[in-house]
């Protein structure tokens, strides 16, 4: 599973970057070198870097996220570079990466999902992800009621009235 920026700072700064693990069934989160390059500027970067490791033989219950080297001189390869040039690095590392592997991407910006399915890659956004633990049971109501308050109070992430809705019936 390749993880954005956005998505993964939203689950960090809650805690909560291991239920996708859980939720996935997976032992380890896919970064491309872009987004790695996007979180160390971040302010929570330091006290968090023991969970990045560019050795897949490195992975371990405190280190799970695989951070894989792109090469931003390949989108040409695959895609239209006029469709993708407002995305962010990141955004087009995770793009590259899941064009080469056919994994699926955990992103939240609206724009870049939307090229993502322009594009046929896989994809599954902060509210798609939510309601899918939902739907399996992997989060109860008051879970989810506590993700919606801290991504709110802790990354000022707010969902619409709509999905929140959705999220708590």
């Amino acid at each position: 599973m390749i993880i954005d920026t956005d998505f993964f700072s939203s689950f960090l700064k809650i805690n909560k970057l291991k239920l996708i693990l859980k939720s996935l069934n997976i032992t380890h989160l896919i970064i491309p070198s872009t987004v790695y390059e996007e979180l160390k500027d971040s302010l929570f970067f330091n006290e968090n870097n023991h969970l990045f490791t560019y050795d897949k033989n490195n992975l371990n219950g405190e280190t799970y996220v695989l951070i894989k080297k792109v090469n931003l001189d390949n989108l040409s390869k695959y895609f239209n570079l006029e469709k993708i040039k407002k995305l962010g690095d990141g955004e087009k590392g995770c793009f590259l990466l899941t064009k080469e592997t056919k994994d699926k991407i955990l992103i939240d910006d609206k724009q870049a999902r939307r090229i993502a399915k322009e594009e046929n890659l896989k994809v599954m956004s902060i509210t798609s992800f939510l309601l899918d633990c939902k739907k399996r049971n992997i989060l109860s109501l008051e879970e989810i009621k506590q993700i919606i308050n801290e991504l709110k109070e802790k990354d000022y992430y707010e969902f619409s009235e709509e999905v929140n809705k959705e999220l708590l019936k």
